[in-house]
């Protein structure tokens, strides 16, 4: 029987030689703009204030968890603006800030994560290549085949080769992890917008 080699290339494989690392079929973007997201008050001040204001740094975590459901959120920022009193639009801004903020730090780090995710699956797919053309080679004798040595080798083959496609298969739903944090902005920044006066 043939040796067991990788599957079929990555989604995005192609595009490894411009952003390195990056194995996905969505572009790259290290980091979100908040321009894109919010049209209210300018954040630069804010995205560094928001952590002053007990009353943001409160609300922030409870809208960045993605396990937060729509209903929830909506009821935290209804509590939130009923407790901002009359600063509340400067309130909501410094919390869009803190929203954006902690969204795309968790962001980049999945964007890194992936990468790394990344490279071992290249250096996998090398060692497997190696493993492949070193027991094709050692299969054309039949002491050689029958041996234990030989045995073990094909087993770690086989292995190395179910994790790869694996893993393979996993990379789809962990492409998906930027995208969703980015709407995830998107929607809170709708959401909190549309409290504004």
């Amino acid at each position: 029987l043939p040796a067991p080699t990788p599957r079929a290339p990555q989604p995005g494989q192609g595009k490894q030689a411009e952003h390195g690392d990056w194995p996905c079929i969505q572009p790259r973007v290290g980091a979100l703009s908040y321009g894109q997201m919010w049209a209210g008050p300018s954040l630069d001040a804010a995205l560094t204030a928001w952590r002053d204001d007990a009353l943001v740094r409160e609300a922030v975590p409870v809208l960045v968890a993605r396990r937060t459901k729509p209903e929830e959120a909506e009821a935290a920022l209804a509590r939130f603006v009923r407790e901002a009193g009359a600063d509340k639009n400067a309130r909501l801004t410094l919390l869009f800030a803190g929203v954006f903020t902690e969204i795309n730090a968790s962001r980049t780090a999945v964007v890194a994560g992936i990468e790394r995710y990344a490279r071992k699956q290249r250096d996998l797919s090398e060692r497997i290549k190696t493993e492949s053309l070193q027991l094709a080679s050692e299969r054309k004798d039949m002491a050689t085949q029958m041996s234990p040595e030989f045995q073990k080798k094909e087993e770690t083959l086989t292995w190395d080769t179910r994790i790869y496609d694996e893993r393979a298969q996993a990379l789809t739903y962990v492409c998906e992890s930027p995208v969703l944090l980015e709407q995830l902005a998107f929607e809170r920044g709708r959401a909190i917008q549309a409290l504004m006066d």
